[in-house]
């Protein structure tokens, strides 16, 4: 008796503790100014930097973001710093509506290159003119390519600078 009902508590108490722990990496960002639609990409964000043993933390960075019209080109996503105190994400709402879910992430993940990790822009591209980067400016002549099969390249090159 005493082993069936540890086999009947075992599963309970795991799924409960990696429910707390859930609870625990939302409520980090509960405490910044992010929009819930941006959400999914700041955390995926910080998990991949865990990755490569950077912490990330958004509240303590004063890092904040929207989405809103930008009306500038083509621009789909803007980091403005205040020296060191704000680091503001503007993403644009026509781009937003718009695009994949990967090509969300890659401009989300390139605007926190630069607010989070510091990150320049690198405009250098592979033999065929695909960018070696998703810090491209978007004014150089390489191509995009951050599609499934290469997405883990170009993570492991935002978080490992390579320059």
């Amino acid at each position: 008796m005493y082993r069936s009902m540890l086999l009947f508590l075992l599963p309970i108490v795991v799924v409960t503790s990696c429910q707390e722990d859930i609870a625990t990496e939302e409520s980090d960002l509960s405490n910044v100014n992010i929009p819930s639609s941006l959400t999914p990409y700041f955390e995926t964000f910080k998990e991949k930097a865990l990755e490569y043993n950077i912490a990330v933390d958004y509240e303590s960075e004063n890092v904040t973001a929207e989405i809103k019209l930008i009306n500038e080109g083509t621009v789909a996503g803007s980091c403005t710093t205040n020296g060191h105190d704000i680091k503001h994400i503007v993403i644009d709402q026509s781009f937003w509506s718009q695009a994949s879910h990967l090509v969300k992430e890659m401009v989300v993940f390139h605007e926190l290159g630069h607010c989070v990790l510091g990150r320049g822009h690198r405009e250098d591209s592979f033999s065929n003119g695909i960018c070696r980067s998703i810090m491209r400016s978007g004014l150089g002549e390489c191509r995009d390519a951050y599609i499934a099969e290469n997405r883990d390249y170009f993570i492991e090159e935002l978080f490992v600078v390579s320059e």
